[in-house]
This record gives structure tokens, sequence and C-alpha cells, in this order.
């Protein structure tokens, strides 16, 4: 693999954090579908305050970007989903953002790519079932 290059994809509690951390080692770009969202963090501004506008700024003036176009991410090496698996009144998951995700990232990858998962499974959930 040449220079590792990383896409978190979905940013929000979990995401955000993690792409802004990889990207003071390596080239990151996050990825989320809400433009409204990216919109805002590309101007530095992270609303769930999960990051500071500061430590935001930072990474983005060091080259830390943001983004809702699946074009940007497709030369990328290293895929980091960090979605949300909500659950229903009953504690099964939804697993339509993880099904989502995957699929962005399924667009995108090439021979070689590695893919990970930052996802919380909950009890009656097993790995067969997303494998």
């Amino acid at each position: 693999m040449n220079e590792t290059k990383i896409c978190v994809i979905g940013l929000g509690y979990v995401g955000l954090p993690l792409a802004r951390l990889f990207s003071t080692k390596y080239k990151t770009i996050g990825f989320d579908m809400n433009q409204a969202r990216v919109t805002a963090l590309m101007a530095g501004h992270d609303a769930t305050l999960e990051v500071s506008d500061e430590l935001l700024q930072s990474a983005l003036a060091n080259g830390f970007k943001c983004t809702a176009n699946i074009e940007e991410i497709r030369d990328y090496n290293f895929y980091v989903v960090a979605v949300p698996t909500p659950v229903d009144k009953n504690n099964n998951p939804d697993l339509t953002p993880l099904y989502g995700a995957s699929t962005t990232v399924g667009k995108v990858i090439s021979k070689g790519d590695i893919v990970g998962q930052r996802i919380f499974l909950v009890g009656k959930l097993s790995f067969k079932r997303i494998a």
C-alpha cells in the first residue's frame, strides 16, 4: 500500500473526533451525507461540540476536509465506517445507516483497500448478520 489516506464515513459523535485525530498523522477526509453538517464543519464549527472549534479549525488549516461528494473519497485507501446503529422500542437494531454506508464504500473501494467499521453492536446482533 502506498501512502495511507483515510476516509471516515459518518461525522457524528464517533466519526468526527476520530477523523480529526487521524488527520494529525495522515491525509484524512470525512464523509457525511448531510450537506448542512458538512458545510458547518468546513466553516470550522461542530454543533454537537464533540470537537472544539479550535481543534476543528486547526485540522482544517492542516488539510483535513469534510465532504458529502462521494467522488472526493474515491482515491482514499483506508475507510472507517462510523455510523449510528439505533434500536427500536424492542431493542432491535436498525442497520439502515450501516447498510447505506457500506453501499457508499462499495462504490469507491479498489483492490487492496481496507475497510473497518466502528459501530456499537447490541446484544441481539451477531457479526454473521452484517457480514
